[in-house]
Formats: C-alpha cells, structure tokens, sequence
C-alpha cells in the first residue's frame, strides 16, 4: 500500500551522508588507478568495462568538436550521422563549454547522477511505508545488495554474475561504471513515482502545465534517448495500473491514462525515431546493432544474481498477498513483465535488468523488516539484519576491488586501462597534424582509444566495428604478415608500428607498408607512416 509519507530532515541528512560515504568508496579506486601509474604511463580513466567506457568517451568528442549527429568512429565505413547517444554528445558539448577534459565531465557527471539516483531511491521507499527502518533497509537493500556470486567464485572460481554480467542491474555497481547508468535508474524511479503516486493520490490531481507534469514528460524524453529499455517494464506496470483501477472503480481511469500520455508524447516520437535509425533505412547503424547484442545469460546466473533479494522479496510479497492495493499491482506487474522481458526474443535482453532491484527491494524490506526480524527475539534482531547484509555484501565489495587488478602492477600490457607516454605522444601528433576523420590502423588495444581524439579506426570495438571479428583478424593478420591488403583495401591514411603491434607480431615479420614515415617518438619505439595513394 502506498504511504507517500513525508520525510524527516533527520532523514535526508542520514541519506546523504550514506551516499557520500558510498559516493567516496567508488571514487578511491579510481584516484588509486591514476596514482598507481608510472611515470610512463597514463590511465585512461575508466575500470569497469573500459571498452565501452572509451566508446562513451569518444561519443564524447563528437559533441566536443560540435556534433549533435552520432557517427560510428569505430569502423571504417563513411555514413551520414544520425541522432543517437545524444546524451553523450551533449556531455562533450558541455566540456567544450566549460574548456576542461572530456574524461572530467565523465566523472563529475557521474557522482552528480549517481547522488541523484541514492536519493531519488529513498524517495521511493518512502512512498511505500512511514517505517524509517524499513525505509533505510529497502533502500540499503537496493543500494548494496546483490547475490550470491560471491559464493560461487570461492566454491568453484566461476564469474560472479551479479557483477561480471550485469553492471547495469545494481545501483552502486551502476554508479561505479558510467554517468548514464545511474541517471537512467533515477528518471526511472521518479517517473515511478510520479506515476503512481498521481494515480493513487486521493485528491483529483490530473496534469496540468506545471513543474511536476514537466518533469515527467522531461524525464521520460531523457530516459527514451538514453535507456529506453527501463520504460517498458514501468509502462507495462502503469498499465496493468489502470486496468486494475478500471476494475474496481468501474469507471475508465482518464485522469491516470492522462498522466501515462504524458510520458508517451515526447517519449514515444524520440523512440520511434530511434528505431527507423537503426533499421534497415540505414545500414550502418542497422549492421551495428546486428551484432550489439547482449543476451540475458542461463537463468541460474540470474538466480545467483538476485538471489537474497529474491528470497526476501518472496517472503515480502506472501506477507501482503491479502491486503494487495493498486501499488502492489503496480510493483508486481513491474516485477513479472521484467523477468518475462529478460528472455523475450530481442538482442539486448540483458538491458530489462536495470531498475529491477527496486521493487524487489521494497518487498525484500517488507520480508526481512516485517516477517523475519519479529520471529526472533528482540535482542537478536539486529543481528539478523546485518547477518542479511553481510550475506549481500560481499559481492558488493569484490565489485569494486575486483577492477583493480590491472592496476596493481600498471603496464601498457594491463588491458585497456593504460597507454604509455609515446602512445601519449601518437595521440597528441595526431591531434595536430592529421585530419579529424582520418583512417588508422593500429592494434586493438590502441584502436580503442584514437576515436576519443576524432579518429576513425580500422578495428576498435567489438560491437561499433562493424564486421568485427573479420577486421579484428585482418589487423592481426597485416601485422603479422599474413595478409597485406587491408591497408588498401579499407583505405588506410595512417598505420602506427609500436610495441603493441610488435606484440600482435611475435615473431613473424610484418607487411611491407607503402607509406612515409612522419612520426617518430621520443624514445624511437612507435612510428606512424602516412599511406599515399588512396
């Protein structure tokens, strides 16, 4: 049943310095990566899924050089832009404007979004009970709670797939990895809560041009362009929502129909766009999402994932099974179109997990606050509750630490999180000699950081490159010498030798390039050829 009570100062200072101390745990590794790095190297700035934290970055310097079009720089193909990822793009808008690194307002905006998201999460428990206590361990239980992977890794050393697998899936974790995650979660809950708590309002409150209806329709065109996958489970919630509210009040609910078209009229013409750019009209960006897929993995990873909050919550929703409201039908239908979302037949199934903690949380509180603490004596209930946490949080903390494993000893060699001085230095001439948009072959593991200075590359990303594995493994294949023709055939403008190419090498010797040498760095160990004739 919905509270909508009002929060106590007490407790807004409570939330806040939780959010900070939280806020202050996911930045130390990072500041950690940055010091750890030797003289000769420099970090990138991203630890979890560095990959597409450099896509995020790159998307970032379009903006930065003015687009408002998003290209794919990661493949060699010329195409007109379309209007995607504008989130990030205006991101690179905003480091434009303000004259500091991209990488700068990555992170700043993350923390902003990510402090947005821990209150905007205990808003939401409030409107569920005026317990404080039960508030507080919803929302730790959203915040902190993940599975049971923890178990897993020490029993048979498997991947633990409440971190491994589904950063976008649990707040912190989200906090932690990139700027979009957590602000996607935060439009989603308040869109909740704007949601039902109008729906359910006791006064006759229909929307009306104010600030509560623009945020809405606001927040909902945000969330379209940056996560849309999140508003499917919501809007088949809100749905189930009004068709309940139809059936009891047998009347046909138009005030919270009203409130639902809200978020459909700017939302629903951006999606739509959305979707012709990615269709076959535009094959580019229809090859890309071909091959961007991420499926849910087996359901026993889910299992383990969700575990706790899924036994508590069970426990939570058997409580309330006989005095169910339009709130409940609300967060259930929420919870039941997410799991049967998870394995619908659709590439990015494993997106439907974002948001999911939530009314998991909300009932996870109402099983451990309301069931199991009152059936153990009052002095051992407080250890039943940090018992329950201590379960949880295990996996919590190897999420943050489990990053810094490439940064114990920082190397060029440690992944993708550093490159070296020269490497530094390539960029840098790049930068200055070449010509924005200009084609480069170079390893994988340098590839994926040329577009984040306007670069396009032969291979890079092995979802923005289209025919990936191929490219990939023509890459390899000219640096080892295999095959020479994937400098003419993609048209190549720059081709870089240093070490990592050495590397991809071995002891084979490379193709012969056609080209003249133009740069050289300091320490003779990278070289950049500038190919003619194409």
């Amino acid at each position: 049943m919905m509270i909508n009570s009002e929060i106590e100062n007490s407790e807004w200072r409570w939330v806040l310095i939780a959010s900070t101390l939280l806020m202050v745990t996911i930045s130390l590794p990072f500041i950690w990566a940055y010091a750890a790095a030797t003289p000769n190297l420099h970090f990138m700035g991203v630890l979890v899924n560095p990959i597409d934290g450099a896509s995020y970055q790159a998307k970032m310097y379009q903006g930065y050089s003015g687009s408002w079009l998003f290209q794919l720089t990661y493949t060699p193909e010329l195409h007109q832009g379309v209007f995607l990822y504008t989130f990030y793009l205006a991101l690179g808008h905003l480091s434009r404007f303000l004259g500091v690194p991209t990488i700068l307002v990555f992170h700043v905006v993350r923390l902003v979004s990510s402090l947005l998201m821990f209150v905007i999460l205990y808003r939401f428990m409030a409107d569920w009970t005026s317990d404080v206590m039960q508030r507080r361990i919803s929302w730790g239980l959203a915040v902190l709670g993940t599975g049971f992977g923890w178990i897993a890794l020490l029993t048979t050393g498997a991947t633990m797939p409440d971190i491994g697998t589904l950063p976008e899936a649990f707040p912190l974790q989200a906090a932690y990895a990139n700027p979009h995650f957590p602000l996607a979660i935060a439009l989603a809950i308040w869109i909740a809560h704007i949601w039902v708590t109008s729906a359910l309002a006791e006064t006759d409150t229909w929307p009306q041009l104010n600030g509560w209806t623009l945020v809405l329709a606001f927040g909902a065109l945000v969330l379209v362009s940056m996560s849309p996958f999140v508003l499917l489970p919501l809007g088949i919630g809100y749905v189930v929502l009004c068709a309940w509210l139809w059936r009891q009040h047998r009347a046909f609910p138009r005030r919270e129909v009203n409130w639902g078209i809200v978020a459909v009229l700017l939302g629903f013409p951006l999606a739509a766009y959305q979707t012709w750019a990615i269709s076959e009209a535009n094959p580019i960006f229809h090859g890309w999402m071909a091959q961007n897929q991420t499926p849910s993995p087996p359901i026993w990873e889910y299992l383990i994932a969700f575990g706790p909050l899924l036994i508590l919550s069970g426990v939570g929703i058997w409580r309330s099974r006989k005095v169910m409201h339009g709130g409940d039908v609300f967060l259930i239908a929420w919870i039941v179109s997410t799991l049967a979302l998870l394995y619908a037949p659709f590439g990015l199934q494993r997106r439907f997990t974002m948001g999911l903690v939530v009314p998991l949380a909300i009932y996870g509180g109402i099983g451990l606050w309301r069931v199991i603490v009152p059936a153990v004596a009052k002095r051992w209930r407080p250890v039943v509750v940090v018992l329950v946490f201590c379960l949880m949080t295990p996996s919590t903390v190897t999420s943050i630490v489990v990053y810094l494993v490439g940064t114990i000893n920082p190397s060029v060699e440690a992944g993708y999180y550093y490159i070296s001085r020269e490497e530094g230095e390539v960029l840098a001439w790049l930068q200055a000699e070449a010509e924005p948009g200009d084609l480069v072959l170079a390893s994988s593991e340098l590839s994926l950081h040329l577009p984040s200075r306007g670069f396009r590359v032969v291979y890079g990303h092995p979802f923005e490159t289209l025919k990936a594995r191929d490219r990939q493994k023509a890459v390899e294949n000219f640096y080892s010498g295999v095959n020479c023709d994937v400098a003419t055939r993609e048209k190549v403008d720059y081709i870089i030798v240093g070490p990592r190419e050495r590397l991809v090498a071995g002891d084979h010797e490379m193709c012969p390039i056609t080209g003249n040498q133009v740069f050289q760095s300091s320490k003779d160990e990278i070289v950049i050829y500038e190919v003619s004739g194409h």
